[in-house]
């Protein structure tokens, strides 16, 4: 049997769930498992008053009071779940049918005789693909006959769903080109060219071509009355024996953690991965008991 003096070291991240809490303060069901995690640390705090006095006021006697306990998680990934937590009340919202709004951006030639013609035939758009799903594409404006040999050739139609004319043109400083933008307008700016509206000079300006596109959604709502909130956590972790160099169970159970509502996500071109950070603050439950540490060796179901 292990000695309560025998040693380990700690290296290894712990894998965490995060719990409901039920009205008794036991945990209920599960609702997040991240095994993924870059850090995660446990840090405890606490203030101190002392009484002084005597010749040199030296401390005679201290008391600790205010007790803290953080818990940091670092993750290298996010899911939905996981967002949801971190930045409102945890629900995630599912749906198919809805349109995501997009924007591409055209540039036009030189204007002759109030018409202006784009100097690329093709718009960068995502689409939906029959075969491939959803994908980024050169969306050819003269259809078939511009498509370079080789190329994938997508038809203008599928920005075009279900009859609804869900497309916009606007002029570089947002002026309302055409706000009903069909599918041969589409072409027309290839083929035909667009009419330049009385006043204005078009020649190399950048359009922005606002369309909308079927998606199937998973919705995190952040609202100003929305806040993270409180669960039980547990993480699961091995520490290492000084003797025989193996690895044990190590487990932190915190029975009522309330996630903090300030939160930081990355986008950058450069550098590392964007990692997902989730800090935690200790509360104190009705049992007064605010966090355990356990370590812990499997034993024979089956020994009396």
């Amino acid at each position: 049997m292990a000695s309560i003096l025998d040693r380990y070291g700690i290296k290894e991240v712990a894998d965490v769930t995060f719990y409901e809490i039920k009205d008794d303060g036991t945990p209920g069901k599960p609702v997040l498992f991240l095994d993924t995690l870059k850090v995660s640390t446990i840090e405890q705090t606490a203030e101190q008053v002392d009484a002084r006095g005597g010749k040199g006021n030296p401390k005679l006697i201290t008391w600790d009071y205010g007790k803290e306990i953080t818990v940091n998680i670092e993750d290298a990934l996010f899911s939905p779940k996981s967002m949801a937590i971190m930045l409102g009340d945890g629900q995630v919202a599912q749906g198919g049918g809805a349109f995501i709004r997009k924007t591409a951006v055209v540039r036009m030639g030189n204007e002759a005789n109030g018409v202006v013609k784009m100097i690329n035939d093709y718009v960068v758009a995502d689409v939906y693909d029959a075969n491939e799903g959803s994908k980024r594409v050169k969306l050819y404006l003269g259809g078939e006959a511009t498509a370079p040999m080789g190329e994938v050739k997508i038809n203008g139609q599928l920005l075009f769903t279900d009859g609804v004319a869900n497309a916009a043109l606007y002029d570089e400083d947002g002026t309302v080109l055409d706000d009903a933008f069909t599918e041969s307008d589409l072409k027309a700016l290839y083929t035909t060219g667009f009419t330049v509206p009385t006043g204005k000079n078009l020649d190399g300006h950048k359009f922005m071509f606002v369309y909308w596109v079927k998606a199937t959604t998973k919705t995190i709502t952040v609202s100003g009355d929305s806040f993270p909130g409180t669960y039980y956590i547990q993480g699961d972790t091995y520490s290492r024996s000084d003797v025989t160099g193996k690895d044990q169970f190590f487990q932190f159970i915190i029975p009522k953690a309330k996630m903090s509502a300030e939160n930081t996500i990355t986008l950058e071109a450069e550098g590392d991965p964007a990692t997902f950070s989730m800090n935690l603050t200790v509360l104190r439950p009705e049992s007064g008991e605010m966090m355990k540490l356990v370590q812990y060796d499997l034993e024979d179901p089956s020994a009396g």
